[in-house]
């Protein structure tokens, strides 16, 4: 791994178990978000993990089992994992090639004269060598070969890169974000990696990978201001006041500054830096709007969680469209004239999109928020709409199968869509908030899984592609909503009882916890989740909403709402 990157939020363990439980949030408090990440403040332990060299007369499998043990120190190189091994491949071994996350249990069995150990189990995860996560449902075979060097077994063909039980990765391993821009270059957009932890050099760690790029997914999606020239005229210093020293930057316009700047300081502020000084070939860069000295809370437009604060949860009641408050909203929207089924409007709630369902079939309409909704579109089914704020599009799937967007005061256009295969029907398809990611249910009726796709836009083409399923053992995936830039809520059956649940997943799949049931009937059919707002749910009929570790009523003191389709706006 070019000792790449362990950076998202939180560290994994950490993260792990904020996400394991229920949201820590004292009873009776008002109605919170779903979302219990802070990505404003990562605590990487920093703490060196301590690893066990070999007993004398260890057998073949105890070899095997404390060098899977000893490969998940944090200590670069990993020099006790290496005594394990044979002298030659000792020297030889690529820890740094990536990392096999597996189940806790495996099993190490030996063959009769000990040669051969070998590891059966399951894969859960990937790490490539710039710590990328990838989820994966794999099994796990793999055969070590042991000789004895003085009289002991030492490993002969270690794999390159560690393998590593799911809790040994999550001590061993932190997360943060790279933050590049999206198409239109108004908003970041986090690309999560994974790197050592407790590492000396997280800012110069991060600020190289920065200039590296985006990651194979993302890259289609993303632009970067770092273009191939630039690179670091010396070593990012580990303090709280940092200067970052560049070459290559060449003239630069205002807006191009600013641009880079956003990408920096969102990236470096995950490690609670108080100021940034940004230098090109020597000099300090003076950037527009902030000068020669840049601080953790500049480029705050760029959030790719930034939702209004007039932004409010909406609901269907019979044909009509509703918010959070009990209210209807203004127009023949809200008076039903449409008959909805399903909805969506835009973050700064001037725009609404709707799904009106017939005996005929069903037609896309969109409009003023507050006025006549014009049919756009015919077909057998559409998916709830979806907005993208950035570039002010409506999303839907006609018919299961075909992706389509509507520009503003434009004509449909039919999405190309790569990599899919014959996954359809096409159940459910949500726009991240910085426009860059698509999260997909699809599957037939009991068998729908959960991907993650991304969007790319060259001039007035846009394709959908890169689709990647997150494996997450549950069964019939029934909705998906964004939950941060980061994080998906989604309702999905739990093999161990049956029961459909909400659960939050990162957005590579890395982690994955079940929300809180407490009051939701058994019968969700509907979730949606936003930056900064509690969750909401339908079930059987009526709508719900997370204060807390409890589902209750959308008003105090009021009974339930009868409502289904909830959907927030953007």
């Amino acid at each position: 791994m070019r000792h790449p990157v362990a950076l998202v939020a939180a560290t994994v363990a950490g993260l792990a178990t904020i996400l394991s439980g229920c949201v820590g949030i004292p009873s009776g408090s008002d109605p919170i978000p779903v979302t219990v990440v802070d990505e404003g403040s990562l605590a990487d332990p920093g703490g060196e993990i301590q690893a066990l060299a070999p007993r004398a007369d260890l057998q073949p499998d105890e070899v095997v089992r404390g060098f899977l043990a000893a490969s998940a120190s944090n200590t670069r190189s990993r020099p006790v994992a290496r005594q394990y091994l044979t002298p030659e491949q000792a020297q030889n071994w690529t820890d740094d090639a990536g990392v096999m996350v597996i189940e806790r249990n495996f099993a190490a069995v030996p063959s009769r004269d000990g040669s051969e150990v070998t590891l059966t189990g399951r894969v859960v995860g990937r790490v490539n060598d710039a710590g990328v996560y990838a989820s994966v449902d794999e099994e796990l075979r793999q055969v070590l070969s042991l000789v004895q060097v003085d009289g002991q077994w030492r490993i002969d063909n270690p794999p390159p890169g560690v393998v590593l039980r799911v809790d040994d990765f999550r001590r061993a391993y932190v997360q943060y974000n790279l933050y590049f821009l999206d198409s239109t270059g108004t908003k970041v957009v986090p690309d999560p990696r994974f790197f050592l932890s407790g590492s000396v050099a997280r800012a110069n760690s991060l600020v190289e990978q920065l200039l590296a790029g985006p990651s194979p997914f993302l890259a289609p999606a993303v632009t970067t201001e770092f273009g191939p020239d630039v690179a670091l005229a010396s070593n990012v210093q580990e303090v709280r006041d940092l200067e970052v020293s560049l070459t290559g930057l060449g003239e630069r316009s205002p807006a191009s500054l600013q641009r880079l700047s956003a990408q920096l300081i969102w990236t470096l502020k995950q490690l609670s830096i108080s100021l940034l000084t940004l230098r090109s070939d020597g000099q300090v860069v003076s950037v527009p709007g902030t000068g020669g000295v840049q601080g953790p809370d500049d480029w705050q437009s760029f959030d790719p969680d930034f939702v209004p604060a007039n932004a409010v949860g909406h609901y269907l009641n019979e044909g009509a469209v509703w918010t959070v408050d009990g209210q209807r909203i203004p127009g023949p929207a809200g008076e039903g004239s449409y008959a909805l089924a399903s909805a969506g409007a835009s973050a700064q709630q001037t725009m609404l999109a709707g799904v009106s369902e017939s005996a005929s079939g069903s037609t896309l309409l969109i409009g003023a928020y507050d006025g006549v909704l014009a049919p756009v579109l015919a077909g057998r089914s559409f998916t709830p709409p979806a907005w993208v704020e950035p570039t002010q599009d409506v999303w839907t799937v006609r018919d299961g199968n075909e992706v389509v967007r509507v520009p503003t005061g434009g004509q449909p256009q039919i999405v190309t869509t790569f990599d899919f295969g014959d996954r359809t029907p096409i159940r459910s398809l949500q726009i991240s908030l910085d426009g860059t990611r698509a999260a997909v249910v699809a599957g037939g009726a009991g068998v729908a899984g959960l991907y993650v796709a991304r969007v790319s836009r060259s001039g007035p083409t846009v394709a959908l592609s890169g689709f990647t399923p997150l494996a997450t053992g549950l069964r019939d995936v029934v909705d998906v909503s964004w939950a941060t830039a980061t994080q998906l809520f989604f309702l999905a059956t739990d093999p161990a009882d049956g029961r459909s649940k909400p659960w939050l997943i990162s957005v590579d799949g890395a982690v994955l916890a079940s929300q809180p049931l407490d009051n939701l009937p058994d019968e969700a059919s509907g979730i949606t989740a936003s930056p900064g707002r509690p969750a909401l749910a339908s079930a059987a009929g009526s709508m719900y909403q997370l204060d807390g570790t409890t589902w209750t009523t959308l008003v105090r003191g009021l009974p339930f709402f009868p409502g289904t389709a909830p959907f927030y706006p953007g």
